[in-house]
C-alpha cells in the first residue's frame, strides 16, 4: 500500500515519515531520495469509470465502497459477545470483553472517518481501488476460513431411549413390569 501511495504521488505515508529520519538533509543527495516517484501511466490508463487513477473520486462512490468494505470486515471478522451475555461473565472476563467491544466501536467510528477523509482529501482512485480490493479479499478469506475450513463440528444430540431386555421364561427378577 505504501508503494502504491508513492506511485500515486502521495509521499505522506508512514514509510515516508520514517524514512525522513534516516535521509540526509543535504541537497546534493536529494536525487537519491528513498521516496518513490509518481508513476505517469496511472494518469492515462484508468480503470472502471476513472480515466485518471491519480485523481480523486469526485462522485464519492469509492469512499463509500471503502467505508462499507472496512465496516464489513470489522463487523464480520471481529466477533464480540452481545451486551446481555457480557454481564453474566466473571469479572475479569467481563472487563476484557467490554474492552474488546469498546475497541471495536472505536474502529467502526475510525472507519467512518477514513471514508470521509478519503473523500474530502481526494485520495487517488488507484489507492482506493487497491484498498477496497484488499479489504474485500481479506473479508472473504476470513469468512471462508471461519465457515468452511475451521467450522465448528455440529454434533447431533443423542436421542434418549429406554431399552428393556426380556428373555422368554424369565421371571422378571427386578419386577420391571410392575413399574410400568
Amino acid at each position: 500500500m505504501e508503494s502504491l501511495r508513492g506511485m500515486s504521488g502521495m509521499n505522506s505515508g508512514i514509510i515516508a515519515w520514517l524514512s525522513s529520519f534516516i535521509e540526509s538533509q543535504d541537497p546534493a543527495s536529494a536525487a537519491q531520495s528513498l521516496h518513490l516517484t509518481m508513476e505517469p501511466t496511472l494518469a492515462n490508463e484508468g480503470a472502471l469509470w476513472f480515466p485518471d487513477l491519480l485523481a480523486g473520486d469526485s462522485t464519492g462512490v469509492l469512499p463509500l465502497f471503502l467505508t462499507a468494505s472496512i465496516l464489513g470486515n470489522v463487523l464480520i471478522g471481529w466477533k464480540v459477545p452481545p451486551w446481555n451475555t457480557i454481564q453474566h461473565l466473571p469479572k475479569t472476563e467481563m472487563y476484557k470483553q467490554l474492552s474488546f467491544t469498546g475497541l471495536r466501536t472505536f474502529v467502526v467510528v475510525l472507519t467512518c472517518y477514513i471514508g470521509f477523509a478519503s473523500w474530502t482529501q481526494q485520495m487517488p482512485a488507484a489507492l482506493m481501488l487497491y484498498w477496497i480490493t484488499s479489504t474485500n479479499v481479506a473479508t472473504l478469506q476470513t469468512w471462508i476460513l471461519d465457515n468452511k475450513v475451521f467450522s465448528p463440528v455440529k454434533m447431533q444430540r443423542f436421542i434418549e431411549k429406554s431399552i428393556a431386555f426380556e428373555k422368554p421364561g424369565d421371571k422378571d427378577p427386578f419386577q420391571l413390569k410392575n413399574l410400568r
